[in-house]
């Protein structure tokens, strides 16, 4: 009895460790669970609101707030289209009340720290136009519209942009910018000739110093092809928070180097209000990205 009992009792050891081996072998074989597959198209977007909409040093909304929606569409092969809409001020843009910016391109890397990014934008104002101004003689049609080229370079946490305009530069010619009459705030400033070809470039950079705490800055500097006094230097600094749910919330101070032909500028829609278009200020944000 106790050589069958002990034999019962080996034959069980024996079955379970070739079970035990069984399932283990079965593990080993089997496929390991799939990655998740890189989606063909991603759709970020974002809706912001800013207590000023600063372009390149100068405010489009006559110093008032913004609000701003953008969408994008991008490829997993590096193509992407986007939208971005914002209301802007017709005491500046002629006619506008809405910016509508249509934008596409390329992005890429040379090596994981080092990659691309080379696209065109159309900056759209649906019903502005420079006839819309309010001075007399100078108020021709001409679109607002504008198209740029541009190419960006990008090393870690610094990037290299620069881009130029494809036709007049926001419809600035002779008839509605000229010297002797454009500008109140500097008589000798103004447009002599075709401003498309006007070129710009900055340099941009963005430091996370502390998780959700970001620093960034901007340097850079536009010129207008064929015009006196309308070149303008333009720098920004300041620092985002990442807030939960997707939220951001930003302060910033904008400045430049305050061209007179900027400065006093009178209102294209009434002719008497004036505004520092590209005064140094301080402008915060708050934005919520999907």
């Amino acid at each position: 009895m106790k050589q069958t009992h002990s034999l019962k009792y080996a034959c069980a050891l024996v079955l379970a460790a070739l079970g035990s081996m069984s399932i283990n072998a079965f593990a080993e074989d089997a496929p390991a669970a799939a990655a998740e597959p890189t989606p063909d198209w991603t759709f970020p977007m974002s809706v912001s609101l800013v207590s000023d909409y600063i372009f390149r040093g100068q405010s489009q909304t006559w110093g008032k707030p913004a609000a701003q929606f953008a969408i994008e569409a991008d490829h997993k092969s590096g193509l992407y289209a986007g939208f971005f809409i914002s209301n802007v001020s017709d005491h500046w843009l002629p006619g506008a009340t809405v910016e509508t910016d249509l934008y596409g391109g390329y992005r890429g890397k040379f090596t994981d720290d080092l990659s691309f990014d080379v696209g065109g934008i159309y900056y759209m104002y649906p019903g502005a136009d420079w006839d819309e101004s309010f001075f007399d003689g100078f108020n021709d049609s001409n679109k607002v519209d504008t198209f740029e080229a541009y190419a960006a370079l990008t090393y870690k946490w610094l990037t290299f942009k620069t881009g130029i305009t494809l036709n007049e530069y926001f419809g600035w010619n002779t008839n509605n910018s000229p010297v002797n009459g454009g500008f109140a705030g500097d008589l000798d400033a103004g447009v002599t000739g075709d401003t498309s070809g006007s070129y710009f470039f900055e340099l941009n950079a963005a430091y996370e110093v502390v998780p959700s705490w970001t620093v960034s800055g901007q340097l850079g500097r536009q010129e207008i092809n064929n015009s006196k006094g309308l070149d303008i230097t333009y720098y920004k600094a300041g620092v985002t928070k990442a807030l939960p749910m997707g939220f951001s919330l930003g302060a910033f101070y904008s400045g430049t180097n305050e061209p007179d032909a900027y400065e006093d500028f009178l209102s294209l829609d009434n002719g008497h209000s004036d505004s520092d278009i590209a005064k140094d200020t301080v402008f915060v944000t708050l934005t919520k990205s999907f």
